[in-house]
């Protein structure tokens, strides 16, 4: 067995460094004689957290990888036949436009859903229907979207105190206005942070602060110290064995993105698996080393858990689940059932329309309908902020 080393070396020397033999399974401390100690305990609690953090990741990507081909299954031919369905009532109404019989209110609603209907088929693709929506509107479709991409921008340049999102480029599209906020929004944001930091630098620190900038340099300086020891070790141009140049490359280049995104437990497994480290060595290390590498680790748990919940978030919003909904095979499953329910309950009403909708009588009760059932849908999102009023 080769002689542990200093997890805080800067350098290994040319004689320790030894080929891999064996991989670790964990990093979680034991020791056989003595109770751990409190952050020995701490230590390992937080490897657990991590653990299960990323078991939760995991699963989350394996659950969804497998719902999402039975999803597609099922929802991509309903889609097809909607759009099929939607595409010849625009037609249809196109037509039906071109006859005498209606009251001009009645034209105005006819015209009015044409171009609802049309412009959510240009919205997935469908740019014949473009003209179509040109043809009976006030606005061409590009003008309405440079209307609505220049009433987005006055609202965001309000929020944002009156500044102008660009000084040299044209935002013609509400998905270019978007992309512009955010960039500022995010400057806005570390201009105000550099402020509060410039600011803090100016007050005299507290004892706490003081103590939270010294803990935080030293999980800086134990995590460059890691890296820099496996950097050491790892060297390709050190090595003459092809084979283990080449393992050593990889190697290297999984410290660099573990050390990228300062991910401590991957770090201390690749010291495992070199042998550089193994769990005892970290088990004899002294309060004040072990402290720095708990701090890594809290970071690492803060890290894991925001990027679930991003995952989860994610999820609900592909597969259509509730805002709060828990991301599970049942609950997935279950939605999809409602959805391919309700899919068809639609598909079968629309087909009802088309084999009535030639008898006019029908088809201004049909039309009366139409207007007040978006007038209840733009109601209801209005009410449960989730409006869109750009059809996004």
């Amino acid at each position: 067995m080769p002689r542990q080393l200093d997890l805080f070396a800067d350098e290994i020397p040319e004689g320790d460094q030894q080929p891999q033999t064996s991989q670790a399974t964990s990093l979680k401390l034991s020791i056989q004689t003595d109770r751990l100690s409190p952050a020995q305990q701490q230590f390992n609690k937080l490897l657990e957290r991590i653990e299960k953090l990323k078991n939760q990741l995991t699963v989350l990507q394996q659950v969804c990888d497998t719902h999402r081909p039975v999803f597609h299954q099922k929802m991509a031919p309903l889609r097809q036949q909607q759009q099929k369905l939607l595409r010849e009532m625009v037609l249809w109404l196109d037509r039906r436009l071109q006859r005498k019989g209606l009251t001009a209110a009645q034209r105005s609603g006819a015209a009015m859903i044409l171009c609802e209907l049309s412009r959510q088929l240009v919205v997935e693709g469908d740019e014949e229907m473009r003209a179509f929506y040109d043809k009976h509107s006030d606005m061409t479709f590009d003008e309405m979207e440079k209307n609505s991409a220049e009433v987005l921008r006055e609202a965001m340049e309000d929020m944002l105190g009156g500044e102008s999102l660009s000084d040299d480029e044209s935002l013609d599209s509400v998905e270019e206005v978007l992309r512009a906020s955010m960039e500022r929004m995010k400057e806005a944001e570390e201009t105000k942070h550099e402020a509060r930091q410039a600011k803090k630098r100016k007050k005299k620190p507290s004892a706490a602060q003081l103590k939270s900038q010294a803990e935080q340099a030293d999980a800086e300086t134990a995590l460059r110290k890691i890296f820099r020891q496996l950097a050491s070790a790892l060297h390709p141009d050190r090595e003459s064995d092809p084979d283990e140049r080449a393992r050593k490359n990889v190697l290297m280049s999984e410290a660099n993105a573990a050390y990228e995104r300062r991910d401590l437990i991957a770090l201390l497994q690749i010291q495992l698996r070199t042998e550089l480290a193994n769990p005892d060595a970290i088990a004899k290390l002294a309060e004040e080393k072990l402290a720095p590498l708990a701090l890594l680790l809290k970071q690492q748990a803060k890290d894991l858990d925001r990027e679930l919940q991003i995952c989860r978030q994610k999820a609900r919003q592909e597969f259509g689940l509730g805002r709060f909904e828990t991301v599970s095979i049942f609950n997935l499953n279950g939605s999809l059932l409602r959805k391919v329910i309700a899919m068809k309950k639609e598909l079968a009403a629309m087909q009802h329309d088309f084999q009535h909708i030639e008898d006019d009588k029908y088809f201004k009760r049909w039309l009366k309908a139409q207007e007040q059932s978006m007038n209840d849908m733009f109601a209801e999102a209005m009410f449960s902020g989730e409006f869109d009023p750009f059809g996004r």
